[in-house]
């Protein structure tokens, strides 16, 4: 009776570890779903969240980008200096 049966086929109730992005604190979620997920998810709570936006506005994190063929054409033409 204590024993709980999950019934979707599709989707079998299990649970994975994952570690918070920001304090690495470990955070148990079920895979089933977004009930079983932390409110902060991905991170352990509002302040991690919080903190991991910041980085983005200051600008810690960056993605890296390749520079567009027009502006190197503009570069070596001399366009750029004038």
């Amino acid at each position: 009776m204590g024993q709980q049966q999950h019934t979707d086929v599709g989707h079998p109730l299990t649970e994975a570890r994952i570690a918070c992005p920001t304090c690495k604190r470990l955070l148990r979620v079920r895979t089933a779903g977004a009930a079983g997920r932390p409110r902060f998810f991905p991170f352990c709570s509002e302040r991690c969240k919080l903190v991991d936006l910041n980085a983005w506005l200051d600008a810690d994190y960056r993605i890296p980008a390749r520079p567009d063929e027009e502006s190197e054409d503009a570069m070596s033409s001399g366009e750029a200096s004038s």
